[in-house]
């Protein structure tokens, strides 16, 4: 069963509602990876040294690791919308912190910032794909809809690095922001379904509801 032929059996409130998810998915994946390839040499040219560059592109995974936890609740308790247009706002906002510091330590602090983004956005975008297709086409519309993340990291890249040899930095990281702002705009477009992130989980009877730390879950009889 191909794509088309997927989308024909969803409700058509559904099918708009996975378009939009995915363009923003897109959106969101394109303002990230241009600057993978980019900023290195960015980091570099401000006065960088190789430790430096290691060091401040490490940082990213900071911001994922402190915060991908606590996302992760905030996605049950208040909601999976909210933990993706969280996600779309860094992602809109660091791209002009880079713009605005020079300095190694301050770059190291905006790249962690920046890396809140994926751990929200990435933890909001999966929950909502899995909210929002039907029992029956669940898996297909899953892998469909991951689709954008190696369409953007295929995209990105080589944008970012047009963007900085015909337009210079300021013109890479002001496009960064804008699909950032774009991907923004999109994710208030989705629609979730009334209710917290756990109202939903209580639908799933293979996650009690008295299940909540992570060790419960993880040693759960429905994994094993």
């Amino acid at each position: 069963m191909n794509l088309a032929k997927t989308f024909q059996y969803l409700e058509p409130k559904t099918s708009r509602n996975l378009l939009v998810l995915f363009i923003t998915g897109l959106s969101f994946w394109i303002s990230l990876t241009l600057l993978v390839p980019t900023l290195p040499t960015y980091i570099a040219d401000v006065g960088g040294t190789k430790r430096d560059v290691g060091l401040v592109m490490g940082s990213f995974a900071i911001g994922l690791l402190a915060c991908r936890s606590w996302l992760g609740k905030l996605a049950d308790q208040r909601g999976r919308k909210i933990v993706l247009i969280l996600g779309a706002i860094v992602a809109a906002i660091a791209p002009l912190g880079y713009l605005a510091v020079d300095s190694i330590p301050l770059l190291i602090v905006t790249r962690a910032f920046h890396g809140i983004s994926i751990a929200a956005f990435t933890t909001g975008y999966s929950a909502l794909v899995v909210d929002l297709s039907p029992a029956k086409h669940r898996g297909e519309l899953i892998g469909y809809m991951s689709l954008a993340v190696p369409i953007g990291m295929a995209l990105g890249p080589a944008l970012g690095s047009f963007l900085q040899e015909y337009g210079g930095y300021q013109a890479l990281f002001l496009v960064s922001s804008l699909a950032g702002i774009l991907a923004l705009i999109l994710a208030n477009l989705v629609w979730e379904e009334q209710g917290s992130g756990e109202d939903l989980l209580a639908n799933y009877p293979v996650f009690p509801r008295h299940l909540r730390g992570f060790w419960e879950l993880l040693t759960a009889p429905p994994y094993w």
